[in-house]
């Protein structure tokens, strides 16, 4: 166990010090200056290790990871009630994957901030949002066959997903902090929003 907590701690440097050079070098000359090459060096690791730690010079800016589906937030979407809002469970959801996702702990205001000066990492936020919509995807595709049987509900669920995905870049076109925030104001404004257009429609 105390190997283990060594093992994380270290972890969590690593990536503090990547997230840390990237930073440093593109406030120094750009973007195109903060390389995997420059970032390794500057944090004096090998370019190995930080494809170990980070898919993308972005992700290193960000502080994010490759998404996972936290296997807490998947069992509690799966055990909702009948009775439950399956729109807003699944939004929440690709949330937690895409919260999964900020390896290195930074406040609002620093993601806030970041994504200020550099507006292009924008789009790699909005990139992990879609990869949220395949992992759940994916993770219900698992579940089906881990039961021997496809669900009944397996095409809505899917459609639920590929919706709250939409919701969600639509939050972030509207307020970054959306996806940062988590599930606040800007994303309840969202789910309003699309609730009345559905309304529209009907």
């Amino acid at each position: 166990m105390h190997k283990s907590s060594l093992r994380d701690r270290q972890r969590t440097q690593t990536l503090r010090d990547l997230h840390e050079a990237a930073v440093a070098l593109a406030r120094e000359g750009g973007l195109a200056a903060a390389t995997a090459e420059a970032i390794a060096e500057r944090a004096n690791v090998s370019r190995r290790t930080f494809f170990n730690y980070f898919p993308t010079k972005e992700d290193a800016l960000l502080g994010t990871i490759s998404p996972v589906v936290p296997q807490e937030a998947l069992d509690k979407f799966l055990e909702r009630g009948p009775d439950d809002d399956g729109f807003t469970a699944a939004l929440r959801l690709v949330v937690a994957i895409v919260h999964a996702t900020f390896g290195v702990d930074l406040s609002l205001a620093e993601r806030r901030d970041l994504l200020i000066e550099f507006p292009s990492l924008r789009a790699r936020l909005a990139q992990h949002v879609s990869t949220a919509e395949g992992l759940v995807a994916a993770a219900l595709d698992e579940r089906a066959a881990a039961q021997g049987a496809p669900s009944p509900h397996a095409d809505s669920s899917r459609a639920l997903f590929m919706l709250a995905g939409t919701v969600l870049r639509f939050a972030y076109a509207r307020d970054p902090d959306a996806v940062t925030a988590g599930d606040g104001v800007a994303i309840e404004s969202a789910i309003s929003v699309f609730r009345t257009v559905f309304k529209e429609m009907q």
